[in-house]
């Protein structure tokens, strides 16, 4: 229901479904940690699994939004030299970070996790905590996806005119 809400009032476009799915992996997290370790700690219960559950949370909230921050420009970032250059140098400086530098960053990280989603997906690898969640493959590949997804959104990004600039065809 808190889901349905956010999105009501987000005014933009199509992603809004993500926002609300971050920010409800969020309040879940809250909202799970305080029960496991009130369980834990005050009455003396805990479960493998409850553990598992909130690194899966962590994991969700971490990994969704990624992309959106390279899309609009939203990483925390010291900005003390980039305010003194022109417009044109910053757009070199941006284009290099991407294509030279993140491109080729995800491009291998997702290379090199082929092999282990496709073992893990062979054995449908479980947690590695015992009597953790199951699924545990289903998060190897969101990572390999996630890692992907940058390499190609950071080279798109990279080819275009202006790779930040708002408002503007490109």
């Amino acid at each position: 229901m808190a889901m349905l809400r956010f999105i009501r009032r987000r005014k933009f476009g199509p992603v809004a479904w993500l926002d609300a799915l971050a920010a409800t992996a969020v309040i879940g997290l809250l909202a799970s940690q305080i029960v496991i370790v009130a369980l834990r700690y005050v009455f003396s219960l805990g479960w493998p699994w409850a553990t598992d559950l909130l690194t899966y949370l962590f994991f969700f909230i971490v990994s969704l939004p990624l992309v959106r921050v390279l899309l609009h420009n939203e990483s925390v970032r010291v900005n003390v030299l980039s305010q003194s250059f022109p417009r044109p140098v910053m757009e070199v400086i941006e284009r290099v970070a991407l294509i030279g530098l993140l491109c080729p960053a995800m491009t291998w990280a997702a290379w090199n996790t082929i092999p282990m989603v496709k073992t893990s997906w062979r054995v449908l690898e479980g947690s590695p905590t015992l009597g953790g969640l199951p699924g545990f493959f289903i998060i190897k590949t969101l990572a390999a996806l996630v890692f992907a997804a940058l390499a190609i959104v950071s080279l798109v990004m990279g080819l275009r005119r202006h790779p930040y600039r708002k408002g503007e065809k490109q």
